[in-house]
């Protein structure tokens, strides 16, 4: 599996110490399921939620964003604003997102 620019795989993630997971979707889908500790932080209530995930983050931890699937452009967005807004650039996108999480619970 090639990664794009910015790209992660389930398995390099896990393998990061410190984490915080980004969840891209919709509310909707992150009220009904999301990995365990991760924001919702999306493009639909951007200021309220970046507001929330300031609180939370600790500035040190590694910054991995998700949305539903491979075919999602949501995540990508998310971690470019993020770029822009904090000034930093190691910030990752998880290959194949939502789905791939799934696959690696069930």
């Amino acid at each position: 599996m090639t990664l794009e620019e910015d790209e992660i795989d389930l398995e390099g993630a896990l393998a990061l110490e410190n984490i915080l997971w980004l969840d891209a979707r919709g509310e909707s889908a992150y009220l009904e399921d999301h990995i365990p500790g991760a924001l919702l932080l999306n493009e639909d209530n951007w200021d309220e939620h970046f507001e929330a995930f300031i609180q939370v983050w600790d500035g040190l931890s590694a910054l991995v964003v998700y949305c539903d699937s491979r075919t999602c452009a949501a995540s990508k967005s998310v971690a470019d604003h993020l770029k822009e807004d904090l000034g930093i650039e190691e910030i990752f996108v998880l290959k194949g997102g939502w789905q791939t999480w799934l696959k690696k619970v069930k």
